[in-house]
C-alpha cells in the first residue's frame, strides 16, 4: 500500500467530489438516467469494501499463506464501509426515479409491503451500519476476533444477498430468482479479490504470487458457475419474467457488453490454468484489471437495461460517478493505515486500567 498512501489524498478527496457532484447535477435533465448510472457506480464501489469485509472474516476463520498477502490490504479497505452511507443518500432520494416498485407499480401483496420505500431504506442502512460494527469488532479486538468472523460471515451471505435484492433485483419488480443473490455476492467477491490483488502487488512483491493467482482462478470459476446457472435454470424451466429479463439485456449494446463481459472474464480464467502465468506478479496484475473491466461493463449491463430512453446519459452518468467515486476511495485508502492506528490506540486506551 506504500504507493497508494504516497497519494496527495486532499486532492484526490477534493476532484472526486467535483466529479460527484457533476455527475449528480446531470439528474437535472435526465433524473432516472442520472440516478440510475450512479447507482451502478455505487454497487461497483460498495464491492471493495463488502467483500475486503467477508475475505478478512474468512481469514480469521481459514488459516494459510493467503493471509501473509491479502491480510493487511484487506483491512486496510475497511475504512471505506462508512463512506457507503453517503454514497447511498442520493439513491435514497430518487427512489421514484430509479426503481418501478417506487412509482406505484402494480406488485404482489407481498412485494407492496416488503418494497416499501422505507422498509428498503431501513434494511439498508441497517446492514451497512452492521458491516461498519463487525469492521471495528475484527480490527479493535484481535481477542475476539475468531467470534466475531464465524458470526458475522454466517450473517454475512443472507444480508448480503438482501442487499443484491433490493439493490439490482428490485429493479424489475417482476422478476425473481432465487440465486440471484449468490450470484451478485460472487460478482462483488470477484471485484473485491481483483482490486486486492491489483493493490497488494503494487506495493511490491508478493510472498505467495501463486497462491494470489489460485485466488483469482478460484473467484472466476466461482462467479462463472453462478452466473451460468441463474441462466441455464430460467431458460431450461422456461421462467417467464426471467427469460424476459434476459431478453432485455440480450438486444442492442447490451447483447456486445454480454459478449464482452464473457470474453474479460473467461479469457484470465484460460490464462491462469498456467503455472508460469498464475506465479508472475506482472500477469496477476494485467489479468486482474481485465476482469475488474468486465467488472465495470457488468455493474452497467445489471442495471441499466431497465431504462426506458436516455441510456446515452446513464453511461454517461456512470462514468463520472466511477471517475469521482474512485479518486474519493483512493484518498480514504492513501489515509486508512493512518485511520486504523489511531482508532486502535484509542481503543487500547479505553479498555486499559
Amino acid at each position: 500500500m506504500s504507493r497508494i498512501e504516497a497519494l496527495p489524498s486532499r486532492m484526490l478527496a477534493i476532484s472526486g467530489a467535483i466529479f460527484c457532484l457533476v455527475a449528480l447535477a446531470t439528474s437535472f435533465f435526465s433524473p432516472e438516467a442520472a440516478l440510475t448510472g450512479w447507482l451502478a457506480a455505487f454497487v461497483f464501489m460498495s464491492a471493495l469494501p463488502l467483500g475486503a469485509l467477508c475475505l478478512t472474516m474468512m481469514m480469521r476463520i481459514i488459516p494459510g499463506v493467503w493471509r501473509d498477502d491479502l491480510g493487511t490490504v484487506a483491512e486496510l479497505s475497511l475504512p471505506l464501509l462508512p463512506i457507503l452511507l453517503l454514497v447511498w443518500l442520493p439513491i435514497t432520494i430518487g427512489l421514484p426515479w430509479i426503481y418501478e416498485w417506487a412509482r406505484g407499480a402494480q406488485l404482489a401483496a407481498f412485494k407492496r409491503i416488503y418494497l416499501t420505500p422505507i422498509f428498503f431504506d431501513v434494511r439498508t442502512l441497517a446492514i451497512l451500519a452492521g458491516s461498519c460494527w463487525l469492521a471495528l469488532a475484527l480490527t479493535m479486538s484481535p481477542r475476539r476476533s475468531l467470534s466475531v468472523a464465524v458470526f458475522g460471515l454466517v450473517a454475512f451471505v443472507p444480508l448480503h444477498g438482501i442487499l443484491a435484492t433490493d439493490w439490482v433485483m428490485s429493479l424489475d419488480p417482476q422478476f425473481h430468482s432465487s440465486g440471484f443473490g449468490l450470484y451478485i455476492l460472487a460478482g462483488q467477491m470477484l471485484t473485491a479479490l481483483s482490486l486486492l490483488i491489483v493493490l497488494r502487488l503494487s506495493a511490491g512483491p508478493a510472498r505467495q504470487p501463486g497462491v494470489l493467482g489460485a485466488l483469482l482462478l478460484t473467484a472466476i470459476l466461482f462467479w462463472v458457475y453462478l452466473a451460468f446457472m441463474q441462466y441455464f435454470i430460467i431458460w431450461s424451466g422456461n421462467l417467464t419474467q426471467g427469460v424476459v429479463w434476459f431478453q432485455h439485456r440480450g438486444v442492442g449494446i447490451w447483447a456486445v457488453a454480454e459478449y464482452l463481459i464473457t470474453l474479460l472474464n473467461l479469457l484470465p480464467l484460460f490464462l491462469l490454468f498456467f503455472p508460469p502465468i498464475r506465479r508472475s506478479p506482472s500477469w496477476l496484475i494485467a489479468l486482474s484489471l481485465t476482469v475488474l473491466f468486465g467488472r465495470l461493463l457488468e455493474y452497467a449491463w445489471l442495471t441499466m437495461p431497465e431504462l426506458a430512453g436516455h441510456v446515452g446519459r446513464a453511461i454517461l452518468a456512470y462514468l463520472l460517478s466511477l471517475v469521482g467515486l474512485i479518486q474519493l476511495a483512493l484518498a480514504i485508502l492513501s489515509r486508512s493505515g493512518a485511520i486504523l492506528a489511531r482508532l486502535r490506540s484509542s481503543h487500547a486506551a479505553e479498555v486499559s486500567p
